[in-house]
């Protein structure tokens, strides 16, 4: 089908959501990404951790994602790997987000820490334990596991100025 434009979120709805989920989220950048976020994130005011600071530079991804549950954060990261189901269960998945611009392209990463900070960074357990990949051209894919169903609901949406579109099938 394509691209369907949803009506704006009202002042109201979304201040209702921003309270209803109001913890602010706490990240986890992976060394795939750099220390240079992590910079740039706590200069704009954010709980931010660095996978160095931690001394998880050359773990494996299971242990960066294992502080990052234990720890409640968000993981930052340009490695699809952590998007794996079947490596990466469910039940002690905190979330991370894979971030375009692994290949240099700073404006798409910027672009991409600016949506994720404005939808992602004040309503943290709206998007426990979300799998989010973030293409070049700014094109989310979130992959939500919905307990009450069983399965995994996966939604493409992208974010332009004025409403956000979600894609149709």
């Amino acid at each position: 089908m394509g691209w369907r434009k949803e009506k704006p979120i009202s002042r109201a709805d979304r201040s209702a959501i921003l309270h209803e989920y109001r913890k602010k989220a706490r990240f986890l950048v992976d060394e795939s990404v750099g220390p240079g976020v992590t910079e740039l994130l706590r200069r704009l005011g954010w709980n931010v951790k660095d996978v160095s600071e931690c001394d998880l530079a050359g773990h494996s991804d299971e242990d960066v994602l294992a502080f990052a549950f234990k720890d409640d954060r968000v993981l930052l990261t340009h490695d699809p790997d952590f998007l794996d189901n079947r490596r990466f269960p469910h039940h002690r998945h905190p979330g991370c987000i894979v971030l375009p611009g692994a290949h240099g392209n700073d404006r798409a990463l910027l672009r991409a820490l600016g949506d994720t900070l404005s939808v992602v960074g004040h309503a943290r357990d709206l998007f426990r334990p979300s799998r989010i990949r973030i293409t070049e051209d700014g094109v989310w894919t979130v992959a939500i596991y919905e307990r009450a169903e069983g399965r995994v609901v996966t939604t493409r949406y992208r974010f332009n100025r004025g409403p956000f579109e979600v894609w149709e099938d």
